[in-house]
């Protein structure tokens, strides 16, 4: 799985100048340097590497004003794209300017980048300057969410929830929702106060039953994405438990490594999915869940 995180070591800043700069600059003979501006020092900087320590995208955001950041400087490796590793960025882009009380985030785009940033919810705005003579910039604004949270599809998102809501009532009573749906993953969370049990920790089938709706709401999106209705129910799982959960529940499902066929149920009427869960303490793993899905129709 593909981490997002800030460079640290002399090792780390001249691998992620590098790529920005081979990216953005290289191609039109600019040199070595001119991938940096006066706003390095005070701008948040996050980089995704490899597990052999080769930097893949980079991505930076600083704020304009207290009102509106910007995010600049996007670049993934040439042989890294069509990955989701561009979404990542812009996804820990977005929760630190909104988590800094930013009300827009502003960028402005190149022509073939238009599309990415139109998926993202950005709206383009403007013709902006022409780089380099034949490169146009546009910009383009995306305004903070009413509620929080990434959905790739908001509309399925709320059905979901009101879903569990009214057909499942433990869930709402376990504070469990959705959090977001973006290219790549699917995440909820719970209410910790609504699930201690004796040690003041998450009771184990309290975690359990977030691991299972999770897997249940990563099928049913699953579903909608391929166009598809069917009834779902769990047919079997396991569950490994690592760690007391004792702050903050998350379920997470990495959307590559659900497994099936669900056109077998055009077929069939029947379709089988399997969909391992991640339920976390914050960033901390505490639980492994394996869920094998029936859908019928």
């Amino acid at each position: 799985m593909f981490k997002v995180t800030t460079p640290q070591s002399s090792e780390d800043w001249q691998a992620y100048y590098s790529l920005r700069w081979q990216v953005l600059r290289a191609p039109w003979g600019e040199p070595r340097g001119s991938e940096q501006d006066d706003l390095e020092q005070d701008a948040e900087h996050r980089f995704i590497k490899n597990n052999d320590g080769e930097v893949l995208g980079v991505a930076r955001l600083h704020f304009n004003n207290h009102q509106q950041a910007q995010v600049r400087y996007m670049a993934v490796a040439e042989g890294n794209r069509n990955q989701h590793i561009g979404s990542r960025l812009l996804h820990e882009l977005e929760k630190i300017a909104w988590t800094q009380d930013a009300d827009e985030l502003v960028l402005f785009a190149r022509e073939r980048a238009l599309d990415f940033y139109k998926r993202h919810g950005y709206e383009l705005k403007e013709k902006a300057h022409l780089a380099y003579d034949d490169v146009q910039h546009w910009k383009m604004v995306k305004q903070k969410p009413s509620e929080p949270g990434w959905f790739r599809h908001p509309n399925w998102t709320q059905v979901l929830q009101n879903t569990w809501r009214e057909s499942i009532p433990i869930s709402d009573a376990m504070g469990i929702k959705v959090e977001s749906y973006t290219d790549w993953q699917f995440t909820t969370r719970a209410d910790l106060d609504a699930n201690l049990n004796l040690h003041n920790t998450m009771f184990a089938g309290s975690i359990y039953s977030l691991a299972t709706l999770t897997g249940w709401g990563a099928t049913y999106l699953a579903l909608k994405e391929a166009g598809l209705e069917g009834n779902i129910v769990l047919a079997d799982a396991n569950i490994k438990y690592l760690k007391p959960l004792n702050n903050d529940p998350r379920g997470s499902v990495e959307l590559a490594g659900c497994k099936g066929k669900l056109a077998d149920l055009e077929d069939s009427g029947k379709a089988s999915y399997h969909v391992p869960v991640n339920v976390y303490d914050g960033d901390v793993l505490v639980a492994e869940f394996e869920g094998h899905f029936i859908v019928k129709k």
